[in-house]
């Protein structure tokens, strides 16, 4: 069951899904949905996005080296 981005705790919503690092998700440290993030400035890789456990997709965003590098490629 999908969680609900309001229900977690401000710790959860700026850690990184994949490498438990932090997200460094503008939005998510101030509470705000009005200012930018790194986030709309990169292309997230396809393998780091399919990496996202299903009940934390579209809930809580990933650290930018995760966006760019699945875990597994960048730890080989």
């Amino acid at each position: 069951m999908p969680l609900d981005y309001q229900s977690l705790t401000a710790a959860q919503r700026q850690t990184c899904p994949l490498c438990g690092g932090p997200n460094g998700c503008v939005p998510s440290a101030c509470s705000r949905t009005d200012v930018p993030c790194w986030c709309t400035t990169v292309t997230f890789n396809p393998a780091s996005l399919a990496l996202v456990p299903d009940h934390l997709r579209n809930v809580v965003c990933l650290c930018r080296h995760c966006a760019e590098t699945p875990p597994t490629e960048a730890r080989s």
